[in-house]
């Protein structure tokens, strides 16, 4: 897997995992660094969580967030006044971290997936050139939160309701015709499929498989758990 060639620089293979995924694969191959495109993910991550939160009319919100679990009497209250005295920055702590977290357990869950499918396919790929790849699929996030950020932005009172702040859902798009769909559809998003694309095309590649086989592989955990959220809709 190593040749002579000189090392991409990290900003090369950023552009074509984005614009020409083959190069891109060849070289996270030859040189598997996915350190750098997790930190990238999760400095974004955490830049949109605390805009959101600095700007955010905190009294709206848990009006608005506490309507959606539907509470109701002294529940509500008790809820309303328990988020008002948690504090803005208590809350933007929070919502980093979780965001952190999410990236990381994301991108190792992805990885030890593909390590796994990859080991019982005869791949001499380790888990090093495993994570490298789940962490650089994963950059079209990137395109998602420079959406949230602008999104944020144009919403200058602070009222935007977190199920709302992603504009690249699919239901932000207008595709959801079901009120019951609404959380699922709020949940797929472009760079979640765009990044679906980048890992059945890099597994395919390393594999030297059939995409068709190789979407099996990559997207079959997605659809099984896209089947059971559907069963108990």
């Amino acid at each position: 897997m190593e040749n002579s060639k000189p090392q991409e620089s990290v900003w090369t293979v950023l552009t074509d995992t984005l614009t020409s995924p083959s190069e891109a694969f060849a070289a996270i191959a030859r040189t598997p660094r996915g350190l750098f495109p997790l930190l990238l993910l999760t400095l974004v991550s955490l830049a949109v969580s605390l805009y959101y939160f600095s700007v955010l009319d905190l009294a709206w919100w848990v009006d608005d967030t506490l309507a959606q679990a539907e509470l109701s009497g002294e529940q509500l209250e008790a809820a309303r006044d328990n988020l008002l005295q948690t504090g803005r920055g208590v809350l933007a702590t929070i919502g980093t971290i979780t965001a952190a977290l999410s990236t990381f357990i994301f991108i190792l869950l992805q990885a030890g997936y593909m390590s796994l499918a990859g080991a019982l396919t005869g791949s001499s790929f380790k888990f090093r050139h495993w994570f490298a790849l789940a962490a650089w699929g994963s950059t079209p996030y990137l395109i998602g939160s420079i959406a949230m950020l602008v999104n944020i932005a144009l919403h200058s009172t602070g009222q935007l309701s977190a199920t709302a702040l992603d504009p690249t859902s699919l239901a932000a798009l207008g595709l959801n015709q079901s009120e019951a769909l609404e959380p699922l559809m709020r949940g797929i998003t472009l760079p979640m499929l765009w990044s679906l694309a980048l890992f059945v095309l890099g597994f395919s590649a390393w594999q030297q498989s059939t995409i068709a086989k190789a979407a099996a592989i990559i997207l079959t955990p997605y659809l099984l758990v896209l089947t059971i959220i559907l069963a108990l809709l």
